[in-house]
């Protein structure tokens, strides 16, 4: 199936690791030219590499903090600069830390709300007027299922989510006349550096082994396993493509049947 991705310009965010370097591979796949970002150079440029010498695509790694406003900007001005306007934005960041809710202070709030939900809005804000301008474009939001399947142990992961379910929602509404789709993409316990980290909170607060938290947390889910960063970047790809053109708004789980009510 020909996604009609050759050759469209994607940003993709938080890219030097798990569903980032993911959905950045499934777009090269799709001959899609791609700049990854990420904080470190050293962590950013063998993915870049690897997915480069895999693919044939082009693949152009940039540092940028998506904390901070300027090098967001940065990052975009880099990117059409080198590579050519953003037709597609994965607007990927990190997973806030957690704990029990009475641990929590204001600085760990903050420092939730900044790093996950101001960093994807900053990222958006950076492309949306642009593609606007030019008539159409894609956001692909990664936001994650603590949204609509709460725990205790990831409250701020949930809190976080669902600002951005919300945010996807209203920045649809604004770009459908331009034909500025946008969408969120909701991983369930797919199998990460972030998920081992979630385990080892849960089984902290819990009093339990992290091998006990990991079956619990496989246990909820209906095929009895934990998902693959390539599985939901299989699903960006589709959203990202020709084949996608009537999706916008739309909030998508890719969690191996964790929520089970619409």
């Amino acid at each position: 199936m020909d996604l009609g991705l050759s050759q469209k310009v994607t940003l993709v965010t938080a890219a030097s690791r798990g569903i980032g370097a993911a959905a950045a591979y499934e777009l090269a796949a799709e001959g899609a030219r791609v700049v990854i970002s990420a904080r470190n150079m050293d962590t950013l440029k063998p993915v870049a590499e690897g997915i480069a010498s895999n693919t044939g695509a082009s693949v152009m790694p940039i540092v940028a903090d998506n904390t901070d406003p300027a090098s967001v900007q940065m990052l975009v001005e880099e990117t059409e600069a080198n590579v050519g306007p953003i037709d597609v934005l994965v607007n990927n960041s990190l997973g806030p830390s957690t704990a029990r809710f009475g641990e929590l202070g204001d600085e760990d709030w903050q420092q939730a709300i900044d790093i996950k939900l101001m960093a994807q809005i900053r990222q958006a804000r950076s492309v949306f007027d642009k593609m606007v301008s030019r008539g159409g474009g894609r956001i692909i939001n990664i936001v994650g299922t603590h949204a609509r399947f709460a725990h205790a142990f990831a409250i701020t992961a949930g809190i976080v989510n669902s600002a951005l379910l919300s945010l996807t929602k209203s920045l649809a509404e604004e770009g459908a006349p331009a034909n500025v789709l946008v969408n969120a993409v909701n991983p369930g316990p797919i199998d990460t550096e972030r998920m081992r980290y979630m385990c080892e909170v849960k089984a902290k607060i819990e009093g339990i082994s992290v091998e006990e938290a990991r079956a619990e947390l496989v246990s909820e889910t209906l095929l009895k396993r934990f998902g693959e960063p390539r599985e939901v970047g299989a699903l960006v790809a589709f959203l990202a493509s020709s084949r996608a053109t009537f999706m916008t708004g739309s909030c998508i789980e890719v969690d191996g049947g964790l929520i089970r009510v619409i």
